[in-house]
């Protein structure tokens, strides 16, 4: 067996933190959830109803990662352009005829099952990008190449926009800008794609929102109330708010496991989804949310090592894309329930409630962790690939990871 053929052991250390991350998840899931269930008819009164629902998710999902872990990661490049078109298309039902929940829109349901097409179009977007820029180097050298591009790209995250899950355009938006980065896309289209994305963010602050279209100016409105929520802690800006407030109770260890005044009824909305990181806070105080914190930076440095150490370019960008789909939304997450960044529906990875975001993660990381057990492997049978690897090399040096 030559070199280009070897198969080594998964990354051992990767698979650990999500692990950890998965178990972790499911415990708070059935903190946050207990009282709730318990009080309303809808959920049986079964304490365990949240939690049993997010053990086999998570089961699910571990399935589906060791699935993708043993699937040749060059496999999937067959599915890089028929994948982003069904992701649009996906989007596409979505918004004509899905499934609504608080305002939101951003479920198809088969029967018993439920996706949310914007989580498969994350990954769709990975593969995609991980195509284009291994395959058609020149194309992205030229400003006209990263304009359509862009349009490719820009497809899936307005129609996610709209849904409105303003959250998860942004983290397909931090994939693409950090996957040109890492590709040497010149400078200069870079700022003007930065540029015009901004002017395009700040527009939408003037569109109406689909899920209050008798209120012109509710964007507006809720980016005023992110600045200070404190001056509108009874109505738009109440979520925010006790999510502060359940942060600061917490303190530097918090007051213990089980005991947040905030997961109950009539306290902190989307305790067990988007907003389970404040429960952590308040549990487990400052302490507990660094050691979170701390499993999502050791699982960004993993998964940008297994890019590094990929001699593949695909398997390089997709490792990539793939490690900032998980850590960056992560950080949003994160940023959001710290009121650094306006309020989205997006939830904490791997933690928070839902198979909709749960088991799509697990299957990407089960690529990653394919990747990490062949680093060896080029596309041409050894040879080096006539795509040229300095920039991605350059990227990945000046981020320190070796």
């Amino acid at each position: 067996m030559n070199e280009n053929q070897r198969r080594l052991a998964p990354d051992w250390w990767l698979f650990a933190i999500i692990l950890l991350l998965l178990m972790f998840g499911i415990v708070m899931v059935y903190d946050s959830s207990y009282c709730i269930a318990l009080a309303y008819d809808d959920y049986n009164h079964d304490p365990f109803y949240f939690a049993r629902k997010q053990l086999t998710y998570g089961l699910l999902g571990l399935g589906g990662l060791l699935i993708c872990s043993r699937i040749p990661y060059w496999w999937w490049k067959r599915l890089a352009v028929p994948g982003l078109l069904i992701s649009i298309a996906l989007l596409l039902i979505v918004w004509r005829s899905g499934h609504s929940s608080l305002g939101a829109r951003r479920w198809i349901g088969f029967g018993p099952i439920v996706i949310q097409p914007s989580e498969v179009a994350k990954l769709a977007v990975v593969l995609f990008l991980s195509w284009v820029l291994t395959q058609k180097r020149p194309l992205i050298q030229t400003g006209r190449g990263v304009f359509w591009l862009s349009v490719a790209v820009g497809i899936p995250i307005v129609l996610t926009e709209r849904q409105p899950d303003l959250g998860t355009a942004a983290t397909i938006f931090v994939i693409y800008l950090i996957m040109l980065t890492a590709a040497g896309v010149q400078r200069k289209h870079l700022a003007i794609l930065l540029g015009v994305s901004a002017l395009l963010a700040v527009g939408t602050l003037y569109l109406p929102s689909k899920s209050h279209p008798d209120e012109p100016n509710y964007r507006m409105r809720r980016m005023l109330t992110f600045i200070h929520p404190e001056a509108d802690k009874e109505k738009d800006g109440y979520q925010v708010w006790r999510g502060l407030v359940a942060l600061g109770s917490g303190g530097t260890s918090g007051v213990g496991l089980g005991n947040s005044h905030e997961k109950r009824p009539g306290g902190l909305p989307a305790q067990r989804t988007d907003f389970i990181f404040t429960v952590i806070g308040e549990e487990f105080g400052l302490l507990g949310t660094s050691l979170v914190l701390l499993g999502f930076f050791g699982l960004a440095c993993r998964g940008l090592s297994i890019a590094l150490r990929t001699k593949d370019p695909f398997g390089r960008f997709l490792a990539t894309g793939l490690t900032v789909m998980v850590s960056g939304q992560a950080l949003i997450n994160m940023a959001v329930v710290t009121a650094c960044a306006p309020t989205t529906g997006i939830p904490l990875p791997l933690i928070s409630y839902g198979g909709s975001s749960l088991i799509p993660t697990l299957c990407g990381l089960g690529i990653l962790l394919s990747i990490s057990c062949r680093p060896f492997f080029r596309d041409n049978q050894g040879k080096k690939s006539p795509i040229k690897e300095r920039h991605s090399e350059r990227f990945f040096r000046k981020a320190g990871i070796k």
